[in-house]
């Protein structure tokens, strides 16, 4: 999937009204001021999950990967939240959103290899969030993706 394929993506529209602050925020209140930095799963799930499983974060077009492969396994128990911010790291809204997904093994899942992607970045953030919620360390996180690249593309090109 290309990111220009996202264009005319069904799941990849929003409405006005989904552009809009969070509480505490600047531009709290003023519709269509700012992008929501976690984007909750899509599914019809309660407050508090039960009978959920595995939780992943990821950011940006993977999500739309993985959400078909969901469907297509019919994976109801597997929540996808996306984290469309990340610097700066948004630390309560991750937290609040950890906190609806109690003792669940966290994957954090991108589709670039791991020392290139956001997972160098947003690993020690989630780790920090976790602790500070007394919900784990830094062995909690899991990473599902390509193993580290050695050389750059660049570099194999020159």
């Amino acid at each position: 999937m290309s990111p220009k394929s996202l264009l005319g993506h069904k799941l990849c529209q929003s409405n006005l009204s989904e552009f809009n602050g969070v509480e505490g925020h600047p531009g709290f209140g003023k519709q269509g001021t700012k992008f929501k930095q976690l984007i909750k799963d899509r599914n019809d799930h309660s407050d508090l999950e039960e009978g959920i499983r595995r939780l992943v974060l990821c950011s940006g077009k993977v999500y739309f990967e993985l959400d078909e492969e969901r469907e297509r396994v019919d994976g109801k128990d597997i929540a996808i939240c996306r984290l469309e911010q990340l610097c700066p790291f948004p630390y309560d809204l991750v937290q609040r959103g950890l906190r609806r997904y109690p003792n669940l093994p966290y994957r954090n899942c991108q589709e670039e290899p791991m020392n290139t992607g956001a997972y160098s970045f947003m690993a020690p953030r989630l780790c920090t969030a976790m602790k500070a919620m007394g919900r784990g360390s830094w062995e909690d996180i899991k990473y599902v993706g390509r193993g580290p690249c050695t050389v750059s593309l660049d570099c194999i090109l020159d």
